[in-house]
């Protein structure tokens, strides 16, 4: 086909359907992924959308489908790597469905997190999945989301809205590193330093109050999700005159920086301090000492998000709690074994 002459707006769908020798409906399939179609066809498809620089006019596809075929996902931030390896396995979820997965962080603050949501609602979003910043603060941004749009919370949640959540069992968490502690550490060279999270998210509370139940009498260093307040907290640890310990953290960011600032400063992890996160997040495994976690099924979460949100979007207008089960991973931060 002879294309000299015609710019990249003026390409149309039936151009591309002779390009490719095929008919205008199989193009349209190709395009919107909603139906099977073979690889090869749809790769030829596609090569010809390449070769002609069509641009699909996806104002006018939303409008006749009345679907945007986007999802709009809100994490509280994208430097925790829990959240960026969330985000992925999300995003990795719906890249084969034909939706499109937009992602705004909040960078911790109420105020983005609401403006976020007006500005995927302004775009209308055909779903919107939200990582709340704050349990109690995050209200007014998960009622509005959820007047305008099908919503579900991931991972944390607004106490007391009715919606449907996903999320990992953090009490199950953390019995899990109760248990590996009462079996493979010596409590007495080596007593339970517990660092949270802060308590102002349900994750985060549901953490701390679960350790401190079972170590009601350890010392308790309370801060943020963060990998400097990591290296803060061991800095008062060690402070304290403490040169031996167990520490226990609410999440892998923390408890990274726990260990970065422990080994910088001479100490042995894991004869001195033994460290342990939650989360098992990539970095997880690459850090070093490798870190003792608490593993969340990232992506049987994912597929409950694709599932509420593709297959039964409805649903999550109406309260259901999928909780997955957690696992420990045991590495070299605090292995099973006495150091």
């Amino acid at each position: 086909m002879e294309t000299s002459g015609l710019g990249r707006d003026s390409i149309t769908i039936r151009d591309v359907a002779i390009h490719a020798g095929v008919s205008i409906a199989t193009v349209s399939r190709a395009l919107s992924r909603n139906r099977p179609m073979s690889p090869q066809l749809q790769e030829k498809v596609l090569a010809s959308v390449d070769a002609l620089g069509y641009r699909p006019n996806l104002v006018g596809r939303a409008l006749r489908q009345k679907k945007t075929s986007t999802i709009g996902l809100i994490v509280p931030d994208l430097e925790n790597p829990f959240f960026s390896a969330l985000t992925q396995e999300v995003s990795r979820r719906f890249s084969k469905s034909g939706t499109d997965v937009l992602v705004i962080s909040a960078d911790n603050s109420l105020k983005l997190e609401l403006r976020a949501v007006r500005a995927f609602l302004g775009r209308q979003v055909d779903g919107l999945v939200m990582i709340p910043c704050d349990e109690i603060e995050s209200g007014e941004s998960v009622h509005l989301a959820s007047t305008g749009v099908s919503t579900l919370q991931l991972d944390r949640f607004v106490d007391g809205v009715d919606l449907s959540f996903v999320g990992c069992d953090n009490t199950a968490g953390m019995n899990l590193v109760i248990k590996h502690i009462n079996e493979f550490v010596d409590e007495t060279s080596h007593p339970v330093i517990i660092i949270g999270g802060g308590g102002s998210t349900s994750s985060g509370r549901e953490r701390l109050q679960e350790l401190t139940f079972h170590r009601p009498s350890s010392l308790v260093f309370d801060g943020n999700f963060s990998f400097d307040w990591g290296r803060q907290a061991a800095a008062e640890i060690l402070s304290k005159g403490i040169r031996s310990g167990t520490i226990v953290t609410t999440a892998d960011v923390i408890a990274l920086g726990v260990t970065s600032a422990l080994t910088t400063t001479g100490y042995s992890v894991p004869k001195d301090f033994r460290v342990i996160g939650f989360d098992d997040v990539g970095v997880a495994y690459l850090a070093h000492p490798t870190l003792t976690t608490v593993s969340q099924p990232l992506t049987d979460m994912a597929d409950s998000i694709f599932s509420f949100m593709i297959t039964n979007p409805q649903s999550s207008q109406h309260q259901a709690r999928r909780i997955f089960w957690p696992e420990l991973v045991v590495r070299e931060s605090s292995p099973a074994l006495h150091i």
